[in-house]
């Protein structure tokens, strides 16, 4: 029985058709795998590339010394040079900034505009070009952050929007509160063979939308930064204008929104001290007056800033003990005061063999961007001291910077945490769109030429 099932089950099989295996089946099969193989391989080279550049362009952090630590919002204790792929301010809105920042460091030679920016609350790191302005004397950040002034336009930082209103002129200074602006009138006159003339100064109430004060200076160039302040109560404006300082009360202004100076305060050399040189009490204003080496037979950076009070009554020196000097720095801004006895300031750090421009040139110029600056401070003066407290230090190559003001006088400090650079900007998505096509574009070749020469060695011809 077992024989004959087994003869039955042998003659079945014999009479069914062999199976047709379709021809080039197996080469076929081999083809998938291998294009599978070059896929994957493919995709993990974009990978590497885009790892690759991205580790490229990841920062190095610039550490700066630590300060007293506060859970609310402060100056940050650790300052990073923003990567190429870092957010603009303009599509991401980085919120209240802690400070407006630049120099070399942060400039490339495909960026030679642009500035930092990071928030007051976190490490939010956002980058602004506002064409050839310098942060800290064309570009300034309000007291407490919330604004960038560049140029003509006021930017506002929570929103990445420029506010309604177009300021007709360039930025010379805040008020304490930041509701009112003073510029200067960038029609500048030339008259020969070398003089620039500002036809006028003028303060711009941000609630308004309007001037309520205009001072005509016209024998003067104004330069931007540090040449201008606003009283606390927002009322009185001190000017520098040449070798005086300018005071001037808004309430004095006529129909037509001028007014002229009710006193002019000579400075012998010296200069207005900054956006914060009036007192909290508005009734003096703080002078820088500097020295320099006289023996010296080139000149040489040893360009000391000593601070003093004048009275905005009556013009004449306050007396008191005296505030510590500043030596070797090539430029001072005060900020602020906390007290009648402490002041706050940026000072510029000079770089090592910087040579000190004569003082005819900072009379003519200044107070102005000072090329040689390698690194600037933020430092507290305190009368009677014999030295500065020194609160931060940037690193090196971050030259021009502009702090929130309220902060700084407030002494808050926060501790820095992990940098957030926001979204990948439009740029970013496109070079790595175009560095994948270019990695891809040799793969898919490599593997045409690959199945062309295995379809000649079969005998057919390449598709």
């Amino acid at each position: 029985m077992t024989v004959r099932l087994s003869e039955a089950l042998r003659g079945l099989a014999a009479d069914v058709p062999p199976a047709r295996v379709p021809d080039g089946l197996f080469d076929a099969a081999r083809t998938r795998h291998r294009r599978r193989r070059a896929a994957v391989a493919g995709a993990l080279a974009v990978l590497v590339l885009l790892l690759g550049t991205g580790y490229a362009l990841h920062p190095v952090a610039l550490p700066m010394p630590a300060g007293p630590r506060h859970d609310a919002p402060g100056l940050p204790t650790r300052l990073v040079d923003p990567p190429l792929r870092t957010a603009s301010v303009r599509d991401s809105a980085p919120g209240a900034a802690a400070m407006l920042f630049g120099g070399p460091v942060v400039r490339t030679g495909w960026f030679e505009t642009r500035m930092g920016v990071v928030a007051a609350d976190a490490d939010r790191y956002r980058v602004l070009d506002a064409g050839s302005v310098v942060a800290g004397f064309e570009a300034l950040l309000s007291p407490d952050g919330r604004y960038v002034w560049a140029g003509p336009s006021l930017l506002d930082l929570k929103t990445g929007r420029f506010t309604p209103g177009r300021v007709e002129g360039y930025p010379l200074a805040f008020a304490p509160n930041g509701e009112r602006l003073v510029y200067a009138d960038d029609e500048t006159g030339f008259t020969p063979p070398n003089t620039y003339s500002t036809p006028y100064v003028g303060v711009y109430d941000r609630e308004r939308g309007t001037d309520v004060l205009r001072v005509r200076v016209a024998s003067a160039w104004i330069a931007p930064g540090r040449t201008a302040a606003v009283s606390p109560d927002g009322g009185e404006l001190a000017l520098q204008v040449r070798d005086e300082v300018w005071l001037t009360r808004v309430a004095d202004a006529g129909a037509d929104r001028v007014a002229e100076p009710y006193r002019k305060l000579p400075l012998a050399g010296g200069r207005l001290a900054g956006a914060g040189s009036w007192l909290p009490d508005g009734r003096s204003v703080a002078i820088l007056s500097r020295s320099a080496c006289t023996a010296c037979p080139v000149p040489s950076y040893r360009r000391t800033w000593t601070m003093a009070l004048r009275s905005a009554v009556d013009g004449k020196p306050l007396a008191g003990a005296a505030f510590p000097s500043l030596p070797s720095r090539s430029f001072v801004q005060l900020l602020g005061w906390r007290s009648a006895d402490e002041a706050v300031a940026l000072v510029g750090v000079p770089s090592a063999g910087a040579v000190d421009q004569p003082e005819s040139h900072d009379i003519a110029w200044g107070p102005y961007h000072e090329p040689d600056t390698q690194a600037v401070e933020l430092v507290v003066l305190r009368r009677g001291a014999s030295t500065p407290e020194v609160l931060f230090r940037t690193p090196e190559g971050i030259t021009d910077l502009s702090v929130a003001a309220d902060l700084a006088i407030a002494g808050a400090v926060r501790e820095s945490g992990r940098p957030d650079y926001g979204p990948l900007p439009f740029w970013a998505l496109a070079v790595g769109f175009v560095l994948a096509v270019l990695v891809a574009l040799p793969v898919l070749s490599l593997l045409k030429r690959r199945r062309g020469r295995r379809r000649t060695r079969a005998g057919r011809p390449p598709t």
